[in-house]
């Protein structure tokens, strides 16, 4: 059968399947996303009884559709994470004979270690080694090691991120320098009060260095810098807080070599953690589009494949928990299965697919670049869903931890919206013939390369040339991830964030950020990642077709 008249037939019967079966489908996947996003859940944070009610569910679920738990007896596929660390009483600081007070004089970071350390301490400064601005804090023929360090957060142009020292003032590295220079233990410092001190972040999974780490506040350092000398002796309890999530993994075995996975996340932010955009009282985020959308479709995807006539591959359905906390169940789950992620064929992800606009019926798919075969997608009967692509197989969601692993991926997402991360987003908002509509063409994707064997793996080249930028500051703002005129599309705007302030709107579209052009979500990203905390910048953006500026205060 020629392809032509191969997807004439499929387009028929999708057609009369969609008659047949939408009404049915709709209000299964209605069920779903109700009952995943109800309040009794409390949000689905990780690790939470919401999580556990969530992973019952999906369990049940999926034995109803016949399918079978994948390496072992259950659907749960449990991983250990960090979440966060805690300072532990013991934790204390004596200099020159002065016992300080914790949390009042001085506190651990969370990057410090726990352990013991006791002698002299040396000031090296700032820490910094800048070669080509022929500047060394450890230009002494001295031998430093076996001492305490005392070393000024501050650098020889101050704080300002565009000063000579600009590139030096992450802390990390400059005790990273320091331990490598034979520091037993290394206490922070500031001269001045206006000087911001380090964040604790303590509710972060932060990789710990290899000695303690504390930060002496402004006031005391003060008291004591006048000893010009200083012998100390400390304690550092800082250990972390250990928690289990469950991924909920079920299987559909065909015996064949391949295997196609078909994944979409099921924790979010529980009662407003970290994440959150919402600036009202204690509430829970139901997360009905974020992510319940994309879980009732793999959920109803699987019962259409166990239907289906479609065997040359094995189906896996993965339901992850700890996305929202950095694709920690993605990433568990690829380095639990080992050797076995080669057979993964392919992994579609489906993250936030219940906002499809009735009338745009635009469709963001992510991941285009990361194989030749999705040119497939060029010829699949859509429902009149207008298909955006983009190449980059790494995105804040599932989807990147399997392109890292060289496996094709493609990312379905129908974009951002004011209720994202906010209580609001409930089960009423939500497109459900507009879910039913993406997996219809799902189904058809994987039937148009169900014989095609194992299909070719591409990287993409922005993904290697170019690192992510990262970020200190937020405008506070929700991007139009679909709009690709020119700069960036403000889709919403979180009160009291620098955007707000400034008196930025929704629609706005930022073409300038400072001395930055934004001419799209790569840019605007790039453009962020040179801003710093204190910062101030004019922002240009066009306002119905007109520019205006934003003076912008991170």
């Amino acid at each position: 059968m020629s392809r032509i008249l191969f997807f004439l037939c499929l387009l028929s019967t999708l057609s009369l399947h969609a008659q047949q079966l939408d009404h049915a489908l709709i209000d299964e996947l209605k069920y779903h996303v109700n009952y995943l996003a109800d309040d009794s859940l409390e949000g689905r944070a990780t690790a939470s009884k919401g999580e556990k009610m969530a992973s019952d569910y999906l369990s049940r679920m999926f034995k109803e559709s016949g399918l079978s738990p994948y390496q072992g007896v259950s659907y749960l596929q449990p991983f250990n994470y960090i979440e966060g660390r805690l300072v532990g009483k013991n934790t204390a600081l004596t200099i020159n004979g002065n016992a300080l007070t914790l949390d009042k004089d001085f506190y651990p970071l969370a990057y410090s270690a726990s352990g013991k350390a006791k002698g002299n301490c040396m000031n090296v400064g700032f820490g910094i080694s800048a070669p080509e601005l022929k500047y060394d804090d450890y230009r002494k023929k001295i031998n430093y090691a076996g001492n305490i360090f005392l070393l000024n957060i501050s650098t020889p142009s101050g704080t300002n991120p565009h000063g000579a020292f600009g590139n030096y003032l992450e802390l990390r590295p400059r005790i990273e320098k320091a331990i490598a220079m034979g520091a037993t233990a290394v206490l922070l410092y500031a001269e001045e009060d206006s000087i911001t001190a380090p964040e604790q972040l303590l509710n972060k999974n932060i990789y710990p260095v290899s000695v303690p780490v504390l930060f002496l506040k402004t006031p005391i350092w003060h008291e004591l810098k006048p000893a010009k000398t200083f012998t100390a002796a400390l304690t550092a309890e800082v250990t972390p807080i250990e928690k289990t999530g469950n991924n909920v993994v079920a299987w559909m075995d065909n015996k064949a070599t391949t295997t196609v996975l078909l994944g979409a996340h099921y924790d979010h932010l529980g009662w407003g953690h970290e994440g959150s955009l919402y600036r009202g009282e204690k509430a829970i985020h139901n997360g009905a589009d974020d992510n319940a959308s994309g879980v009732a479709l793999i959920v109803e995807l699987a019962e259409e494949l166990i239907k289906s006539s479609l065997k040359n591959n094995n189906y896996l359905f993965v339901a992850f928990s700890g996305e929202e906390m950095g694709l920690f169940g993605s990433k568990k789950f690829v380095e639990q299965i080992g050797a076995d992620a080669k057979k993964i064929n392919y992994m579609l992800n489906y993250d936030m697919v219940g906002r499809l606009n009735p009338n745009e019926k635009n469709l963001q798919v992510n991941g285009f670049g990361t194989s030749p075969a999705w040119n497939v997608l060029k010829q699949i009967p859509t429902d009149s869903i207008r298909i955006k692509t983009s190449d980059s197989g790494i995105g804040p969601s599932d989807h990147t931890s399997f392109y890292l692993k060289d496996i094709p991926v493609l990312h379905f997402f129908t974009g951002a919206h004011e209720d994202y991360h906010k209580p609001s987003d409930d089960a009423e908002f939500v497109n459900y013939a507009g879910i039913a509509s993406i997996l219809n063409l799902s189904y058809a994707l994987i039937d148009s390369l169900d014989d095609a064997g194992k299909i070719q793996f591409t990287t993409v080249a922005a993904d290697t040339n170019q690192p992510a930028p990262k970020f200190t500051v937020t405008l506070g703002v929700i991007p139009d991830y679909m709009f690709s005129d020119g700069g960036m599309r403000i889709d919403g705007v979180t009160d009291g964030k620098p955007a707000s302030k400034a008196g930025m709107k929704k629609g706005d579209v930022v073409i300038q950020m400072g001395a930055h052009k934004v001419s799209d979500m790569t840019t605007y990203m790039q453009a962020l990642s040179k801003l710093k905390k204190g910062d101030t910048a004019t922002v240009i953006a066009l306002r119905e077709g007109k520019e205006m500026e934003f003076t912008v205060v991170f």
